[in-house]
């Protein structure tokens, strides 16, 4: 993909980052070290995580409960800096039904100085894409800057779809590489479900473990 190649090195300016999650492991695959850096650099660090992604498996009782504890052990592991996590609890699957809900929550949490961290609107889930639409129009209407990351488009997706966007690469460090491997492996419901097919599968792993994270600007 040239355009992610020849990306621009990004570097943490903002005094406040949101990162806005529409499940549990999102924002470590995403932004786990963009959230591990900034949290070492001392920069208020919040996630948003907008459903308990209980509906992954609908067959799972309590599956919400349990990716609530994936997300807390994989922040744990990636850094042991302060990071503040708030859950909306929005039905997993019913973003779209819940926009004002959102809009509302990311309002209250933002300031002129906030870096906003959010999945790519057409990511080709509808809670990706939901949340992504709702950042982008608060980026816009509060002139923030807004930083997308992709999930689903790595392997839904071929280069020439993303020809005319603008990429920018977050370089991490063998350090950060290791603590975000770490913390991507606690969600065991996603990646390693007993008698169950992963969610996240062993091939689409590789996207999230390079020395830089990308995102879209």
């Amino acid at each position: 993909m040239t355009a992610l190649e020849h990306g621009s090195a990004l570097e943490i300016s903002c005094t406040t980052i949101l990162i806005v999650s529409p499940h549990p492991d999102d924002e470590v695959l995403g932004a786990g070290g963009l959230l591990r850096a900034a949290a070492q650099l001392g920069r208020a660090v919040r996630v948003l995580s907008v459903t308990d992604g209980e509906a992954a498996y609908p067959d799972w009782r309590g599956l919400g409960i349990i990716r609530r504890r994936e997300l807390l052990d994989a922040l744990s592991v990636l850094t042991p800096h302060k990071v503040t996590t708030q859950h909306l609890s929005i039905p997993d699957g019913r973003v779209h039904q819940h926009r004002a809900m959102l809009i509302d929550a990311i309002d209250r949490r933002i300031s002129g100085s906030t870096l906003l961290v959010a999945p790519y609107e057409r990511d080709g889930h509808p809670d990706h894409d939901a949340t992504g639409e709702v950042c982008c129009e608060i980026a816009q209407l509060r002139n923030l800057t807004l930083w997308r990351y992709p999930i689903w488009s790595w392997h839904h997706s071929t280069p020439d779809r993303f020809a005319d966007k603008s990429w920018g690469r977050f370089m991490l460090d063998p350090a950060a590489m290791h603590a975000k491997a770490r913390a991507m492996r606690c969600f065991t419901s996603q990646m390693r479900p007993l008698g169950r097919a992963p969610i996240v599968p062993y091939h689409v792993l590789p996207y999230f473990t390079r020395p830089y994270e990308a995102f879209l600007l």
